[in-house]
C-alpha cells in the first residue's frame, strides 16, 4: 500500500471542494492535527476564507487565529479559547460560541444572526457593522466591547455585563434590554 503526502494547501481546497459533511469533517480534523503546534494548540493559524460550515471545533486552543470571510453558518466554538481571533466579514449565521473566551477579538463586518453567545468573555471585542440580529448574548462580559453600528435586533443581552468602556450603537439602552452596567466602587 502506497501512500501520498497531501499539502496542507490542497487540504484547504478539498474541505472548501467537499459536499459531504463527513468528509468536510475528516478532513478538518487532519488539518487541525496538521496544523496544530507542538502544544497541540492552533494559534494564528489562518482558515481565511473557507467554507467551514457546521465545523466543530468544541475547546480548541485557537488565540490570534483568522478566520476573515470564512463561510462558518452553524460551526461549534463553544469553550474554545479565541481570544484576539479575527472574524472580520464571516458567515457566522447559528454558531455557537458558548463560554468561549474571545477577548480582543474581531467581528466587524460580520453576520452573527442568531448565533449563541451565551457567557462568552467579549471584552475589548470589535463588533462594528456586525449583524447581531436574533444572537443570544446572556451573560456575556461587553465591558470594553465596540457595538457602534452593530444591528442588535431582538438580541438576548440578558445579565451581559457592560461597563463605561462599552461602545454602544445609538439609541440603545442596555439597562432596558436586561443587560448589568458593571459598578466599580473604590472601597478601601
Amino acid at each position: 500500500m502506497r501512500y501520498k503526502f497531501v499539502p496542507a494547501e490542497e487540504l484547504i481546497g478539498r474541505v472548501g471542494a467537499s459536499a459531504s459533511d463527513s468528509k468536510r469533517r475528516a478532513l478538518i480534523e487532519i488539518l487541525k492535527e496538521r496544523l496544530a503546534h507542538q502544544d497541540g494548540s492552533l494559534e494564528g493559524v489562518n482558515w481565511s476564507c473557507l467554507r467551514l460550515s457546521k465545523v466543530m471545533l468544541s475547546s480548541s486552543i485557537m488565540p490570534r487565529a483568522q478566520f476573515m470571510s470564512a463561510k462558518l453558518e452553524g460551526a461549534y466554538f463553544g469553550y474554545c479559547d479565541l481570544r484576539a481571533a479575527n472574524f472580520d466579514g464571516a458567515d457566522l449565521r447559528d454558531a455557537h460560541f458558548r463560554e468561549a473566551d474571545l477577548s480582543a477579538a474581531s467581528f466587524a463586518g460580520a453576520n452573527l444572526r442568531g448565533a449563541n453567545l451565551a457567557r462568552a468573555k467579549l471584552q475589548g471585542c470589535s463588533f462594528q457593522n456586525a449583524d447581531l440580529t436574533g444572537v443570544n448574548l446572556w451573560g456575556a462580559d461587553l465591558r470594553g466591547a465596540d457595538l457602534s453600528d452593530a444591528m442588535l435586533t431582538t438580541c438576548c443581552l440578558t445579565a451581559a455585563l457592560v461597563d463605561d468602556a462599552t461602545v454602544l450603537p445609538d439609541r440603545l439602552d442596555f439597562e432596558k434590554a436586561g443587560a448589568k452596567a458593571e459598578v466599580e466602587s473604590n472601597q478601601d
